[in-house]
């Protein structure tokens, strides 16, 4: 019996020092790891690589109405998604929805709109008839500060159009990056929301 003990502690010691297939192992475990990072890092450096192409071209087709080269019409809006689309090399697909022109007095007010008083604490302004805990009626809706004499509340002061001279004008797009890896890294169902934005002043044409 001490000599069957004797041999058990001498294989379960041996066994405890035998390394052979442990990188194997150790692979198995970190590989998943290390190939879902590789991708994340991959996705990123596209998603950036496309917004910043998408900026550069928002910026030159953004001339097209700096310098008067289109007026009001409704192809304006379709000229810049058309650029917008060839910058991009495809990678990108973007209709005449996913971009927004608005034209502003000045620099100050662009992405402004008139301050509310936030009764109810929903951080956005909300329309009459309002009726606040204390039983007070409001039936304009909550009080807000009125700037350009319409009469109603205005969440951004911008005008939809191309503008005139000298005017401001705030191009935005707005856009979905499709996450290649989506189906095997469900993150935001495969999208990633992207922006571009850019603010310039009219010439006078």
């Amino acid at each position: 019996m001490a000599i069957r003990r004797l041999l058990r502690r001498k294989v379960a010691k041996a066994f405890a020092q035998d390394s052979l297939g442990a990188t194997a192992v150790e692979l198995a475990l970190i590989a998943p790891l290390l190939i879902v990072f590789l991708i994340g890092i991959i996705e990123l450096s596209m998603a950036m690589f496309i917004n910043t192409v998408v900026e550069g071209s928002l910026k030159d087709a953004s001339r097209l109405g700096l310098t008067g080269q289109i007026q009001q019409g409704s192809s304006n809006t379709q000229a810049l998604v058309d650029m917008l689309n060839e910058a991009s090399l495809g990678l990108v697909d973007l209709t005449t929805d996913d971009i927004s022109i608005l034209v502003y007095e000045n620099f100050a007010q662009v992405g402004q709109g008139e301050e509310f008083t936030d009764l109810d604490g929903n951080g956005e302004w909300t329309s009459g008839p309002y009726t606040h805990t204390d039983g007070t009626v409001y039936p304009d809706g909550e009080p807000w500060v009125e700037v350009n004499g319409n009469g109603i509340y205005d969440a951004d002061f911008g005008v939809a159009g191309m503008g005139a001279q000298g005017d401001i004008v705030l191009y935005t797009v707005r856009y979905n990056w499709n996450f290649l890896s989506g189906q095997v890294i469900p993150i935001l169902n495969g999208l990633i929301p992207m922006r571009a934005s850019i603010v310039i002043r009219n010439e006078p044409f």
